[in-house]
């Protein structure tokens, strides 16, 4: 992905070209979840580097519960049978152990602990033709650099998709979105994107302080 910073910038739902040290926030909280997801557009002190992140944070939960019940089960004295294969929507097959991502977002949150969703970099090219281009790409950890064609491209998406699904009042469904938008197209998995064209505009003003009621 080759492209001028004011285009990608509107991919990502920013009207404008961020100046240094300048923030562009959303966020959506889920009152019956008690689930807080935030993402961020932010540049650079020196106007030469912009990262994207999504994060999730829980604030409330059943630690204490989950230990006890834990307990529980441990001196009950059965043998703990290991994990099912997660299966490949595509393909129908088993998912190999070193692609198996773990278990969804919502059951890893702990209450008052952060959890990056997703974290991006875009950088300038040297080429100075005001070009700019995706340099790192995780989510849920995974490294996604160059992991398929298109991952510069899919990562924009994906972000962008998170940032709708918050204005429509919901929580991201990360897990589907990454079997749907971060699917290497080539192979005739996940949908096309809609990189390149016009984005509609998401004014964050709409999001901030939002609650769904559910």
């Amino acid at each position: 992905m080759r492209m001028a910073l004011d285009k990608i910038m509107e991919i990502l739902g920013v009207d404008h070209v961020l100046t240094p040290y300048e923030t562009q926030p959303w966020m959506f909280y889920h009152e019956g979840e008690g689930i807080t997801c935030s993402a961020e557009i932010r540049m650079g002190g020196r106007g030469t580097d912009v990262e994207a992140e999504v994060q999730f944070i829980k604030d409330h939960g059943d630690e204490d519960e989950g230990e006890e019940e834990g307990q529980g089960d441990q001196s009950g004295g059965g043998e703990e049978l290991p994990p099912e294969p997660r299966i490949d929507p595509m393909t129908g097959m088993p998912i190999p152990p070193e692609e198996d991502m773990g278990p969804p977002v919502l059951e890893q949150l702990k209450a008052g602990k952060p959890y990056q969703v997703m974290f991006m970099r875009i950088l300038p090219l040297s080429s100075g033709d005001n070009e700019w281009a995706t340099r790192k790409l995780f989510v849920k950890g995974k490294d996604f650099e160059n992991d398929f064609h298109g991952w510069e491209e899919k990562g924009c998406e994906f972000f962008r998709a998170c940032i709708e699904a918050m204005q429509m009042g919901e929580i991201p469904d990360i897990e589907e979105l990454i079997e749907t938008v971060l699917a290497d197209s080539s192979w005739g998995g996940g949908r096309r994107g809609r990189i390149g064209r016009k984005s509609p505009k998401i004014k964050p003003a709409n999001l901030l302080g939002m609650k769904s009621g559910m």
